[in-house]
């Protein structure tokens, strides 16, 4: 009771405002610019301040009129969505994951603790604030607040004379300091190697070079640290290296060693993040190496906990290990059952669109299997994907590719020569970089191909097709390669083979 009676005196001393904030009432409400601006945004029918304000004001010769009003309500929304943020529900039942509950919870304590302290000059309070929820931190090493935490108790033990209260503390300062500033040091270096993997434009050999000085850096960070975010910015950084270099074997086993050691170290509110990473790059690894029961067998270990974009990730190594084993039967059950499931709803358009990809290469396969006539429609299939068809990587090749297996397999041979040479422009402009050997050996196969009119024999002997069946152990195999491009090289001169033996039986 001490404590809320020094509670209710700080605040009766301080005058109250009233906060406005965005509640339940006022969004159910429809007969007000704030509602109607939040549920318009919502329900993703207002992207831009145009669209806001057609959609507020109806007219547009009114609209005109108001955008001087509109930027005072836009104003205002703003300063009640940001007010809102103190008052959200750490306990809702969307929210699963403790550990977020819990930083959220200890981030909020400091902020008071903080209120109270430097516009209140009420250190007892601040302090209690502090003591109530430094086990909480504690529990899950949120070493920035605990330095915050420890920080301010040494202050206070200091300032009370309490000598043994004070020793322990600074042992444990010490600690936390450290530990958050091995943390940062160790993010600044992963941020330089994610920037030179993704948005730099070097040579692969200095990316190469770039990566390796990282790695060493990180090495002698991690000597230091027992966090294990350190630990997992290392074995990141070392999994990239190995993915530029196209070293599976490397990749599995700094997969392997990350999952021996990791409980060796602080847990982290990131640990079941980087547990799903670790097991996706496991998987990828696996099925890279063509090593597909191993890779069945991580699928039915992990998937029972996966959840969201991790779940659906997996999902997407198993579909592809079911296509390269030809098992089509399995692998439409598998797409009818995912597009019922919560996550593939409430997934983005890109993802849910990779699975048309996927559907296109399932209705292949059953067509090839079965020797049937390979109807698809393909415009449909165009209109499905259209974020796709915008994109420049990955599963625009995949969609392109699968345009030029349907043609094949109908033996409409014109467009499959207009694909073809579609491809190769396509190639010209996104598929220069050094670590994409694969995609460019398939399109040279394809290029050969359509150059000796779709003449199949001793294509079987192509240099190109020898490289992609007997070293894909280190060859970098991109998300576009659905099926095996050497398994898929032998699909399409089977089709051809039987689309000729076709010809002849009806010549006869």
């Amino acid at each position: 009771m001490e404590q809320l009676k020094e509670l209710v005196s700080i605040v009766n001393k301080r005058k109250l405002s009233q906060v406005e904030i965005l509640d339940k009432s006022l969004i159910s409400r429809k007969d007000t610019l704030f509602s109607k601006l939040y549920n318009g945004i919502a329900d993703g029918i207002v992207h831009t301040d145009d669209d806001a304000i057609d959609y507020l004001y109806n007219q547009t010769e009114q609209a005109q009129k108001e955008r001087v009003n509109y930027r005072k309500l836009k104003s205002r929304f703003k300063t009640r969505l940001l007010n809102t943020l103190y008052f959200i529900d750490i306990n809702n039942q969307s929210e699963a994951d403790a550990s977020k509950r819990a930083y959220f919870e200890c981030v909020n304590r400091l902020y008071l603790s903080n209120i109270l302290l430097r516009y209140t000059d009420n250190r007892n309070a601040s302090i209690q604030l502090i003591m109530e929820v430094y086990t909480t931190a504690k529990k899950y090493n949120f070493f920035d607040l605990l330095k915050e935490y420890a920080y301010k108790l040494l202050v206070h033990y200091g300032m009370t004379g309490n000598e043994k209260k004070y020793n322990e503390e600074y042992q444990a300062y010490q600690i936390y300091a450290n530990e958050y500033e091995w943390e940062q040091q160790a993010q600044i270096v992963y941020t330089k190697v994610m920037m030179t993997v993704h948005y730099v434009k070097k040579s692969h050999a200095e990316k190469i070079k770039t990566i390796e000085v990282c790695s060493k850096e990180l090495d002698s960070i991690t000597t230091k640290s027992k966090s294990l975010v350190v630990y997992f910015i290392s074995i990141r950084t070392q999994l990239f290296y190995n993915e530029i270099i196209g070293d599976h074997l490397a990749i599995n086993k700094t997969c392997d060693a990350y999952l021996k050691n990791h409980k060796k170290y602080y847990t982290s509110i990131l640990s079941e993040t980087y547990l799903n990473t670790i097991y996706i790059y496991k998987l990828k690894s696996l099925f890279d190496l063509r090593k597909m029961e191993d890779a069945l067998n991580i699928i039915q270990e992990y998937e029972p906990t996966a959840k969201g974009a991790s779940y659906l990730a997996i999902k997407e190594f198993e579909i592809k290990i079911l296509l390269s084993d030809k098992q089509y039967a399995t692998a439409k059950n598998l797409i009818q059952q995912l597009q019922q499931s919560s996550y593939f709803k409430n997934a983005n358009q890109l993802l849910k669109e990779r699975w048309f990809v996927y559907n296109a290469y399932v209705e292949f396969l059953e067509h090839f299997m079965n020797d049937s006539s390979f109807k698809f429609s393909l415009s449909k299939f165009s209109n499905d994907i259209p974020t796709v068809s915008q994109d420049k990587s990955g599963f625009n090749l995949a969609a392109r590719i699968a345009h030029i297996l349907f043609y094949i397999g109908r033996n409409d041979l014109d467009n499959a020569m207009q694909q073809i040479e579609s491809l190769r422009v396509y190639q010209s402009r996104h598929l220069k970089d050094e670590n994409i050997d694969r995609e460019n050996l398939f399109v040279k196969l394809l290029s050969n191909l359509e150059k000796k009119s779709f003449n199949y024999k001793n294509m079987h002997q192509a240099e190109e097709y020898s490289t992609l069946k007997k070293h894909y152990e280190h060859q970098i195999i991109s998300e576009s390669e659905i099926i095996f491009y050497d398994i898929l090289w032998e699909m399409i001169l089977e089709i051809l083979k039987r689309n000729d033996a076709k010809i002849i039986q009806n010549l006869r």
